[in-house]
């Protein structure tokens, strides 16, 4: 009994770094965290090393125990320099789904050029010829003989709009609020592919580290398979604890191969979202969002800058735009129509004849009854305003909810991951205290066993908690607009729509 309680003394002892008389003190503290706020980028900061191990050196070379793993990380000082920084511009060039959508933003552009046609003329020409036998000309003789004659004409004709019942200008703005709309479209694309990266990133980050953490457990359970084959040989220990120590290792064996194929199938992931082919070292994630910042703030800035909420307000504007055009319709139009010919007549070899005419036409349509197609063609126009204004309070209100999810979620990850370092610790504690009694005899092999798997989903805890952190803060992110190429920063030739869009409309 002295003997136990002296054992566990010991280890508490080692564990916060006391002397003890008649024991080694070469063993260092657990390292404390450096900051009291948790993020998901300086999670390593604020716990001991993955793979337990107080100093970074046996880290450093735990990585090296595997080339073909991404198994170790690099702290840059601005996000500019940072992997995924890098990524998100390979994203903004690459990306398919961004690509096809940039090309649907071409297209709808040149709706513009379609629906200001009608305020330009129209100019037409037109040139034919003709040539006629004629076998029954009757001559002055009274035989028949045979002769003919050659028609030829061209005319030039210029007709111009003057006024349609202002159709015309109704669906001139109607299409401009429609491109706008395809504008905020575009950018709730972007946002959405960035977040993709951003959380795959953090996926393929937190992945590399529980491979690392596997590696450790595996290390320990290889430790513990030894001490237990020497124990066996001396008669220390039984057959079973051998038995027990080399199925866990096995097991955790598995493991570490099932995690290498998720790591290589996220990567792969990774690069056909991006066309960046990820780094052998990854740099841990920035902090990406204040999250001091207060729950009626948040609504605010959405509401300004969420793109499905701008995308909801175009269009509204361009439903509201269509309401008029039906009207005009009914309203009467005027066109001008100017025309220049000339045509000649050959008959035979001598006679010919040539005439050139000039015409000028003014025509006024008025109408009377349609049948009833403007009228109702308007009804519709205002039913689908009404939904689109319907649309974007319910747009608003949603955003509205997904922001108090999303701060509830920060709040939670945040709780989380300072509750899982502290249980890290606590099991560290034990494994140490465990590995001690089981070297004096106190603890069979599956104590220590049960000890190495609780420390390890312990730290995998630690893992999940981050990843949760980072991907609420891509949401929040998100919600407020700002995972765009402006708010980031990012370094690239971004596809400028407003210009292309004002070179279209110079187009004819």
């Amino acid at each position: 009994m002295f003997r136990k309680k002296f054992v566990l003394l010991s280890c508490l002892c080692s564990a916060f770094g006391l002397s003890f008389p008649g024991m080694a003190a070469d063993k260092p503290a657990p390292k404390e965290p450096a900051e009291e706020v948790p993020s998901a980028g300086n999670g390593e900061d604020q716990e001991s090393s993955d793979d337990g191990s107080p100093d970074g050196e046996e880290e450093e070379q735990e990585s090296d125990d595997i080339s073909d793993e991404d198994t170790s990380e690099v702290r840059l000082k601005s996000f500019q320099d940072s992997t995924l920084y890098n990524a998100l511009v390979q994203a903004a060039v690459n990306n398919k789904e961004i690509l096809m959508t940039q090309s649907d933003l071409k297209h709808v552009h040149e709706n513009w050029v379609l629906a200001s046609a009608a305020f330009r003329p129209t100019v037409g020409a037109k040139a034919e010829f003709s040539h006629v036998d004629d076998d029954d000309w009757p001559a002055y003789n009274g035989t028949e003989t045979k002769s003919y004659h050659n028609k030829s004409g061209c005319r030039l004709t210029v007709s111009q709009n003057l006024f349609n019942g202002l159709s015309d200008t109704a669906t001139l703005k109607s299409t401009d609020k429609q491109i706008r709309a395809m504008w905020s479209k575009f950018e709730a694309t972007k946002q959405k592919v960035f977040r993709e990266v951003a959380e795959y990133y953090f996926e393929i980050y937190s992945k590399m580290r529980e491979i690392r953490h596997i590696q450790a457990l595996l290390k320990s359970r290889l430790s513990s398979l030894e001490v237990a084959q020497e124990m066996f040989k001396t008669g220390a220990a039984k057959y079973l604890d051998v038995a027990q120590a080399s199925a866990g290792c096995a097991e955790i064996k598995a493991k570490l191969e099932k995690a290498k194929a998720e790591y290589s199938s996220l990567r792969a992931k990774f690069k056909e979202l991006t066309g960046f082919e990820l780094p052998r070292k990854l740099d841990a994630p920035e902090k990406l969002f204040d999250d001091k910042m207060s729950l009626q703030q948040g609504i605010d800035l959405a509401i300004k800058y969420n793109p499905d909420i701008i995308a909801a307000s175009d269009s509204l504007s361009s439903a509201k735009e269509a309401v008029g055009k039906p009207l005009s319709k009914l309203l009467p139009s005027f066109g001008a129509e100017y025309s220049l010919g000339r045509s000649g007549t050959k008959y035979g070899s001598n006679v010919s004849r040539n005439s050139m005419e000039h015409t000028f036409t003014v025509s006024a349509t008025i109408p009377i009854y349609d049948g009833g197609i403007g009228r109702s063609e308007r009804r519709q126009a205002i039913e689908a305003a009404t939904k689109a204004a319907v649309e974007k309070e319910k747009v608003i209100e949603e955003t509205k909810t997904k922001i108090n999810s999303t701060w509830a979620n920060l709040r939670a990850a945040r709780s989380n991951l300072a509750s899982a370092k502290e249980a890290v610790k606590a099991r560290e504690l034990a494994l140490r205290v465990t590995e001690e009694e089981h070297k004096a005899g106190l603890k069979i092999t599956n104590d220590v066993l049960k000890a190495q798997q609780e420390l390890f989903e312990a730290k995998f805890l630690v893992i999940t908690a981050e990843k949760e952190y980072f991907v609420s803060q891509c949401a929040a992110n998100a919600l407020l607009g700002r995972l765009n190429a402006k708010y980031l920063k990012l370094n690239t030739p971004e596809f400028d729509y407003r210009k292309h869009y004002a070179d279209t409309k110079g187009k004819l």
